[in-house]
């Protein structure tokens, strides 16, 4: 017996992401007692997180929240929370694409789902922004899968693929494909695209930043001129997509797009938004390969692609590369809601620990 609570949870790594992993039944339902609890066991407030579970970057204090669906042809409801490393503050805004390759295998573990021969497909919903997500899970002999040969930018080793199919993914957060109505507008003088798929964006030309695009993610964060231009012009940027005022937010997201250098279709410096993302979200991916392929975006501009129904998008990132697979309606006007149909990635994850986690006893008298 201690002055600890225990709440049994998996430490997983999804994509290039890291955080815990709850079944939605061991939490408290209150939002108040919740972020404590989330906070606590991440080691929120703390630049290192010392205290924690939380590996003091915002890729590695995200948690992931897992119930059977009630909601006819959906399995699996997921809520993201990100925890913020130097705040005290759990924001349930945003979703996050790489932890979502964790959510499959956590389901089959947990016993929600029951794996198939040979692959199991799971329909995920994410709780935050409404998007439908079909994860195809490696299970031979319907057994769950981590080793492989597949390679992912930005993780060392390899493991097996997990596709992420995303649907329903336009307008999840503001209702339109482009909130602000044209593929873009100018905010004190720089031209950007305010695009809601999968992740609600704010994408500008790196040149109009006074940054070359192909900077480490180390040299951007340590560029405080560039994070504090960025942020004003999200603040407004946000405003205009009809989102209020979205400062001390995590979304709008923010990227700062440029040719590509290494054969893909472009190059992007993804912002979270306060710091430069080490590779690249997965949401985000499915943001930005969309943006490619709607006449007249930033991105469009630079990467000046030829449009297919099925496209292959190559985004270079300060790591490597991500691939994204985008099917488009050639019928449906490229500005309309109905023109992207649905953005597939491949991830690889691997539980790490699985256990319980300790937090204090008096948490909810703090």
């Amino acid at each position: 017996m201690s002055d600890q609570i225990s709440i049994p949870a998996v430490y997983m790594r999804g994509g290039t992401s890291k955080g815990l992993l709850f079944n939605y039944h061991d939490l408290p339902k209150d939002q108040s007692r919740l972020d404590k609890y989330l906070l606590a066991a991440m080691g929120s407030p703390d630049l290192r997180q010392i205290n924690g579970m939380g590996g003091a970057t915002s890729v590695t204090s995200k948690v992931c929240i897992i119930s059977k669906s009630n909601q006819k042809n959906v399995d699996i409801d997921y809520l993201f929370a990100q925890v913020l490393v130097d705040k005290a503050k759990v924001d349930y805004g945003p979703t996050c694409g790489n932890m979502l390759s964790a959510v499959g295998p956590f389901s089959i573990e947990q016993g929600l789902i029951e794996a198939k021969q040979s692959e199991t497909r799971i329909v995920i919903r994410s709780v935050n922004t409404g998007s439908i997500i079909e994860a195809v899970v490696p299970t031979p002999k319907k057994k769950l899968k981590y080793t492989g040969d597949f390679e992912i930018d930005g993780v060392p080793g390899k493991g097996a693929p997990i596709l992420l199919k995303f649907k329903n993914l336009v307008g999840g957060v503001t209702g339109n494909m482009l909130p602000t109505k044209t593929p873009y507008i100018n905010i004190k003088g720089f031209d950007v695209t305010c695009l809601d798929v999968s992740m609600p964006i704010v994408m500008a030309k790196a040149s109009d930043f006074g940054i070359c695009g192909n900077e480490t993610s180390e040299e951007l964060n340590k560029n405080l001129e560039l994070l504090n231009k960025i942020e004003e012009i999200r603040i407004i940027a946000g405003t205009k997509m009809g989102m209020g005022d979205v400062s001390g937010k995590v979304i709008p997201k923010f990227a700062l797009l440029s040719k590509p250098l290494k054969g893909g279709t472009i190059t992007s410096r993804y912002f979270t938004p306060n710091t430069c993302h080490e590779t690249h979200a997965a949401t985000g991916s499915n943001c930005i390969a969309s943006a490619c392929l709607i006449s007249n975006t930033i991105a469009s501009q630079i990467a000046e692609i030829k449009v297919y129904k099925e496209n292959k998008i190559t985004i270079e990132h300060p790591l490597g590369s991500i691939d994204c697979f985008v099917e488009i309606c050639p019928s449906t006007e490229d500005n309309k809601n109905d023109f992207i149909i649905s953005c597939g990635i491949y991830r690889t994850s691997r539980k790490i620990m699985d256990g319980k986690i300790y937090i204090p006893e008096n948490i909810n008298d703090n």
